[in-house]
């Protein structure tokens, strides 16, 4: 255990001092802008949120998509957040929901995987996790994309291809997409309804999503 959190100890600083050595990479925008994303995606419709001044500042953004979706024959919306990165440095850098989420009073009850399907693309791994505050269930997918397309649920292992993307490839371009489900209750099918929840709307929302983050093609980076 030890051997292990000096590992990654290790590798966060390395990855700092490396990406503040070498550079903090050519700003990459998005291909279209997020304003343009459409409100409607199927059954869903979408309202905007706001970050407030104060928050955009402390996450870095250079951009970013925050909407919730609604459907009419559905309870409780679907919220969908992509925080995107021309290039990342020292100090403004994606922050993870593993630190963010327990910041905003959310305790994470389990963390997992699952493959993500969704067609055209081949199927990549995604980071998912059932979280509580109080008598409130989530239910919480999320990855990150990097230069390229490369998806990755591994903050570590994403530190060690931002420092080799802006060696070889003068980039540090990425984003953290994310999407929350609540559950109905503590019943776990109601675990598993929202995970099948989550996955349709990205089924609809993310080959639309692909049109505006720069990318050669969506590829899983192996462990």
């Amino acid at each position: 255990m030890r051997t292990r959190v000096f590992v990654v100890a290790l590798a966060l600083v390395a990855s700092a001092v490396a990406v503040r050595t070498v550079g903090h990479g050519q700003p990459v925008p998005l291909t279209r802008p997020f304003w343009q994303f459409p409100m409607q995606l199927g059954d869903w419709q979408g309202r905007d949120i706001r970050l407030t001044e104060a928050i955009e500042k402390r996450v870095g953004v250079t951009s970013y998509l925050y909407r919730t979706f609604y459907q009419p024959a559905r309870r409780y919306p679907i919220q969908l957040y992509v925080g995107f990165y021309e290039s990342q440095k020292h100090g403004e850098m994606i922050h993870s929901p593993k630190n963010c989420l327990p910041g905003n009073g959310w305790f994470i009850e389990r963390r997992d995987t699952m493959m993500l399907n969704v067609p055209p693309y081949q199927p990549f791994e995604v980071n998912k996790f059932v979280i509580a505050n109080g008598i409130e269930r989530q239910v919480v997918l999320y990855w990150y994309q990097q230069a390229g397309g490369r998806v990755v649920t591994n903050e570590y292992l994403g530190r060690v291809h931002l420092v080799l993307d802006a060696m070889s490839r003068n980039r540090t371009d990425a984003a953290l997409i994310r999407v929350i489900v609540p559950t109905e209750d503590n019943d776990p099918r109601s675990v598993d309804a929202s995970t099948r929840e989550a996955v349709a709307f990205l089924q609809a929302a993310y080959p639309t999503l692909m049109q505006f983050l720069p990318h050669d093609r969506p590829r899983q980076t192996p462990l």
